[in-house]
């Protein structure tokens, strides 16, 4: 007698139970992607808070960085101006010029512009005359304080 009900009803028995399972298997897909999804947003926080905190840190780094190159200005002075011609090379110039050469091979030769070899003696010539005339001062002073006395 059971078998007589439970053969006309057994296919819908079962496409019930596979609806049941169909419907479990669903629910179960559904929880798992709402999981999913609010861990992937909470790591997408966690990055963007760890970004901002980077950027903050870099920015502080970039103000210690410019004060840093600030101090480092202020503290360390400039290096000393060179001069163009050194105490050796003037020499050579004036020592070659009163043995009678010419300004344009005195440069060649020591391979400097014309123009600072004219200098250097316009200056020298300057100086000796300067100099002869002050020692002539002097004298004509000290003449005329003996004169005086």
């Amino acid at each position: 007698m059971i078998e007589h009900i439970l053969i006309p009803i057994a296919p819908y028995l079962f496409i019930t139970g596979g609806l049941c399972l169909c419907m479990y298997m669903f629910y179960s897909l559904k929880c798992e992607l709402h999981y999913l999804q609010a861990r992937l947003d909470r790591s997408e926080a966690e990055r963007e808070t760890a970004a901002s905190d980077a950027s903050l840190q870099l920015e502080e780094m970039r103000a210690e960085l410019r004060q840093a190159e600030q101090r480092t200005a202020q503290l360390v002075p400039p290096p000393p101006l060179k001069s163009g011609l050194n105490v050796n090379v003037r020499t050579q110039v004036i020592r070659m010029f009163r043995h009678g050469e010419a300004e344009e091979l005195i440069a060649t030769k020591l391979g400097l512009p014309k123009n600072e070899v004219r200098l250097l003696l316009k200056v020298h010539k300057m100086a000796v005359t300067g100099t002869a005339a002050a020692h002539s001062s002097n004298g004509a002073a000290a003449s005329v304080e003996a004169g005086q006395a």
